[in-house]
């Protein structure tokens, strides 16, 4: 949140969606690490906003940093019986903006017995530099980064391949897809990210998001989850980049991004262009699927059929791997059982990580 102007008008409707995205994302996340019924085995958790601006536009609408402090005071009861110290770094380089999310955090009403906040006025690498011996020192604390530059120089590919290595960490990597897909051959962004104009010419402009979504899911090398979301800007396409190394964290940020967009979920807007009309059915079946649920489909009966795949556990794996949740897969399976292609079996919406739904077996007719 680093443009000049970002905070002298009112949030756009692109900026509202990305902040209800992390608002819906952060009550999901924090109840699993503060729960008074959970065994506690950390001191501390952090919350780290690295591009925070000042708190809030305008006209009083929250941003990130703010956002954190209210979701807080909405999970007081959580807060106050946690032995959980909760700690939040803010971050915000222009002296400006640094001196107003200060007066803004001052004014809010939050319990200070417990959450303990820094506010820093660094470039983002120099204070990422600074913390990353801190985090990787502690690597089993649960951490949340919300990480939205402006532009594309920040999140080099060398810190997102360091956010990935990160044991207990999701994160939320805010990015303008458009500009890139513009801008690509450029020196000043060839640098940072290297895609070419041809893979953007391969998609479609809405599609831009995707293409750098693939991009930086080939940096990795290990089972780490990423999950993207694209949101509409007028004419631009942004887009986020979730990142988990439990597939519980992408679970829960897929259940808010279904709950944004229950066809797809994977966009703020219509980005297949599907013939959707809520009530109205063709008489030819395909016109009734949704693509990527279509696709999904396929691939459930790929890994069962022809990858001998029998683990219920892992179909979910390879559904959240598709940007879908375990009910979708449940579907498919009830399908298949329909079919008398396989056996019943016990299946869930949600809970998966549990030893049990690991044992669970595929068997076919």
């Amino acid at each position: 949140m680093s443009n000049k102007n970002h905070f002298l008008k009112p949030f756009d409707d692109g900026t509202k969606a990305k902040l209800e995205i992390f608002r819906n994302y952060f009550k999901e996340w924090l109840p699993v690490f503060i729960s008074s019924d959970k065994k506690k085995s950390w001191e501390n958790i952090f919350i780290y906003d690295f591009f925070a601006g000042e708190g809030k536009d305008c006209e009083g609408n929250y941003g990130s940093p703010l956002i954190i402090l209210d979701v807080l005071n909405e999970c007081e009861h959580f807060v106050s019986k946690t032995p959980v110290k909760i700690k939040i770094i803010l971050n915000e380089m222009d002296e400006k903006r640094f001196n107003a999310l200060k007066k803004n955090v001052s004014d809010f009403n939050y319990n200070k017995e417990k959450i303990n906040i820094a506010i820093f006025n660094k470039p983002f690498q120099d204070l990422f530099s600074e913390l990353y011996p801190k985090m990787i020192n502690k690597p089993e604390l649960p951490r949340l980064l919300i990480l939205d530059q402006f532009g594309v120089k920040e999140i080099t590919n060398d810190i997102f391949k360091k956010l990935v290595s990160f044991k207990r960490t999701d994160f939320i990597f805010f990015i303008s897809s458009s500009f890139i897909r513009r801008f690509s051959e450029l020196p000043e962004f060839n640098s940072y990210i290297k895609i070419t104009k041809k893979e953007f010419e391969e998609s479609k402009p809405f599609h831009s998001h995707k293409v750098v979504f693939e991009y930086y899911k080939s940096l990795i090398k290990t089972n780490y989850m990423l999950a993207p979301f694209s949101i509409k800007k007028g004419k631009n396409i942004y887009g986020l980049i979730f990142g988990s190394n439990h597939p519980y964290g992408i679970e829960k940020f897929l259940k808010v991004a279904w709950k944004i967009n229950p066809y797809t979920g994977d966009a703020n807007f219509n980005i297949d262009e599907e013939k959707i009309i809520e009530g109205q059915f063709s008489m030819f079946e395909e016109d009734n699927t949704i693509k990527k649920l279509g696709l999904l489909e396929k691939e459930i009966k790929e890994e069962i059929f022809d990858k001998k795949e029998r683990s219920l556990y892992k179909l979910y794996l390879k559904t959240f791997e598709f940007g879908c949740l375990p009910k979708h897969c449940n579907e498919i399976l009830r399908k298949l059982e329909m079919d008398k292609k396989i056996e019943k079996v016990k299946t869930y919406s949600e809970k998966i990580h549990d030893e049990k739904v690991k044992l669970i077996k595929i068997k076919l007719k």
